[in-house]
This record gives C-alpha cells, structure tokens and sequence, in this order.
C-alpha cells in the first residue's frame, strides 16, 4: 500500500519540524537545513515491497546529515539507495563524494555518518532502503562503494531505474505473494550495478576497515584505565554502530569487548611483578586498569594465567629474590 505525506498538511510554522520527524520515522536519525530563500516544501510517497522500503521524495531542502551521534545513538543497519529522478545531488561518506544526475543512482552506508546536498531549488529522488545483511550476500567490501556514481548509461543503472519507476507505478496492485521476489530481483539489480564499479573488482584488502581498525585499538590503549570504557563508548567516540563495530572485529582474534579483557588483564599481569609497585594492592592494580569488581577480577586472572594474581606476585618475588 502506497502511502503520502507532505508539508503542505501542517501549518506553515510547523513545517520545518514536521518534516524533520517524517524523514526521520521513514529512513533514519537524521538532521537538516531549511531552505534560505523560500518556504520550505517536501512530499513523499512510500510503499514497503518485501524485504525493502521504496520512497519517491521531492523537496527543496539543501542538505541533510547523518552525523557521528545519529550513529552511536541508534542501531539502524540499513543502506539507502538513492536514484536520481531531478535536479543534482551530492553524496559524501567514508572519505568519497559522488555527484549524481538524473538515471543516476549511489549508495550510502546508514552505520556510519554520511552528508546529502542538492544544488537545485527543488530536487526529486526515489530512495530504497534495505536491510544491509540483505545486500551483503550479493555484494561484499560494501564500505568501499559507498558515495561512487552508479551510471543510469550503463546496463545496470538503467534497468533498476526502470523497475523502480515500473514498481512505483504498479506497488498497489502486486500481490504480497509476489512482494518478496521482486523485492529480491531489485537488490540483485542494485549489487550488478555496485559490482561494475572499478573499486569492486579490486583485491585489496578494505583501506577503510584496517583505518577504523587502528584508529579503534588506538582509541582503547588509550583509554583501558577508563572503568566506563565499553563496546558502546567505543561505537560513540568512533560515530559507528554497536553492529558496525562488531562486523569490523569479526576477522580479528577477539571481538573487540573481549579484546578490552584481555589487555587489562595483560597490563595487569605487567603491573603485578613491577618491583616499583610493589607497595600497591593486587585491589589497587586490578581497579587502576579499569577493573570494578576484584574477585570477578582474580578468577579471570587465574583463568588466563593459571594462577590468582597474589599467587603470581609471590612467585615473581621468589624469582627476583632467591633465597
């Protein structure tokens, strides 16, 4: 079932806030400018067909943003495809900007922060959103074609122009038994365009993953005294989802909470045989790297170590002072 909202339904004065909220409600946690030099006006028509959301937008505002908080606040995990009907666009994420014109059509990443603007007074733009799992399993290293044109004059740009328009036309009579198949033909249709962009067939490993990565264990050395330290303060400070965050880590030994574990409990395990802190508490040491809770602490000690951290100690001082 089609479905309309437009500014034009609420007073003037309640425009700007009313719109705000629809987008938001429709994609995702976003913010916006108003326009400079005229009244503010914005529609959409939206449909949900199987595993997508398809809207048709036409507004004049210039530009919108996802910003770091928008991110660590919400646990959105789409991606947004947007198809260039009128007017110009701008796309900026992960460090790329893409200029899109009409037929054209670009993806943005709702895990991490991304800027939209438009250089026409009034711009319209049919957008699909879709589970990002969803595209995952035809098309993979996502975050290096984010912010790329897709083409409308290559093959794959301009058929999903055209089941899109034709879905536009056609979402009221397909029949829910139908919804799931086609919805799936058009996340195909979006991953053959993705994948004809250059940067996709690349071998490299992600440039993007190993940054966030290493910005990432950066951010933790830095801050592993920090008891408030955690996977969600980590997810804020870095403007990336609590899901983004894990989906980096998933390569790596550890995931990144039992990667803040274990190196405590490895500058723990420094700390406890350093004769300068000899007069320091096993309490005190543990507390120092972030530790809240000290018999939580010596079983997770032993666990590792094969010995409580007292146990440890006495054997260090044994060593270093032999009878």
């Amino acid at each position: 079932m089609r479905n309309r909202m437009a500014t034009g339904e609420v007073p003037e004065n309640q425009r700007f806030e009313y719109w705000l909220d629809m987008i938001c409600s429709i994609y995702v946690q976003l913010e916006c400018d108003q326009p400079q030099e005229s009244a503010l006006f914005g529609e959409i028509e939206f449909s949900r067909i199987g595993g997508l959301d398809l809207t048709e937008l036409r507004a004049n505002v210039p530009r919108v943003r996802r910003t770091p908080l928008h991110v660590s606040r919400s646990g959105e995990d789409y991606c947004l495809v947007q198809l260039q009907q009128a007017g110009k666009g701008v796309v900026c994420q992960d460090g790329r900007i893409a200029v899109v014109s009409p037929g054209d059509f670009v993806l943005y990443d709702c895990t991490r922060p991304y800027e939209l603007m438009f250089d026409d007074e009034e711009h319209h733009v049919m957008v699909l959103r879709l589970p990002r799992s969803h595209l995952e399993q035809h098309v993979t290293g996502l975050e290096e074609l984010t912010a790329t044109t897709v083409s409308g004059d290559g093959a794959a740009g301009h058929l999903l122009l055209s089941m899109v328009s034709t879905l536009r036309k056609q979402a009221d009579r397909l029949h829910p038994a139908s919804a799931q198949g086609v919805s799936d033909a058009i996340t195909q249709m979006i991953a053959a365009g993705l994948r004809s962009l250059p940067q996709a067939n690349s071998r490299r490993p992600s440039s993007l993953h190993a940054y966030h990565l290493t910005r990432i264990k950066a951010y933790v050395k830095e801050r592993l005294r920090d008891p408030g330290l955690s996977v969600a303060s980590v997810a804020q400070a870095a403007g990336l989802s609590p899901d983004h965050l894990a989906r980096l880590f998933r390569g790596e030994p550890l995931p990144l909470s039992r990667l803040i574990w274990q190196w405590r409990l490895e500058a723990c395990h420094r700390d406890l045989v350093d004769p300068r802190l000899a007069s320091r508490s096993v309490s005190d040491i543990a507390f120092s790297w972030g530790f809240n809770e000290a018999a939580h602490f010596s079983r997770s000690f032993k666990e590792q170590y094969g010995l409580t951290p007292r146990e440890w100690r006495q054997q260090a001082v044994t060593v270093q002072n032999p009878a």
